[in-house]
């Protein structure tokens, strides 16, 4: 990749040639976040009555999973990161319908909420940006590792 070219180029041909090195779950996040490259090749969002938000760059793209550039968008940090990569089987990404008033599990690149798959608790993404302490995350992660699904073993008589 030649950085100086793709920095002269156009928004259109710099984002369409950055998308490709990404995968099609991880260009979903980015049209989620209606994200667009800049010269620097960073990943920001513009809207038209505010500052533009700078949120990640192409090599971070690259490299983190599609809920590593969910997780950055929202601001959490890297523990938050590594625990929900490692541990994606005991949870479920999910959305709000506010038609239903109930909330339905979705593609990760939809995911506003994340679903405790054995306790059913619903975790918003904005909660866990407010979570600053680390003890505060690690109790949490103790709560949902000791809802373990009891297993008994019937004898055969």
């Amino acid at each position: 990749m030649n950085h100086h070219l793709l920095k002269c180029a156009s928004q259109e041909s710099r984002d369409n040639y950055l998308r490709q090195e990404l995968g099609m779950v991880k260009c979903e996040v980015l049209d989620k976040y209606q994200l667009r490259s800049n010269a620097t090749l960073y990943w920001e969002r513009y809207h038209e009555h505010q500052p533009v938000q700078q949120f990640f760059s192409q090599k971070f793209a690259r490299k983190a999973s599609p809920i590593g550039m969910i997780f950055q968008i929202y601001k959490l940090c890297y523990a938050k990161v590594k625990y929900f990569d490692q541990n994606w089987d005991n949870f479920a990404p999910c959305v709000y319908n506010w038609q239903s008033g109930l909330f339905e599990e979705t593609r990760i690149s939809d995911m506003e909420f994340i679903k405790h798959l054995r306790t059913g608790i619903i975790l918003d993404l904005r909660y866990l940006a407010k979570i600053q302490r680390y003890e505060d995350f690690v109790a949490l992660c103790n709560y949902f590792e000791k809802q373990q699904p009891c297993t008994l073993v019937k004898q055969k008589e």
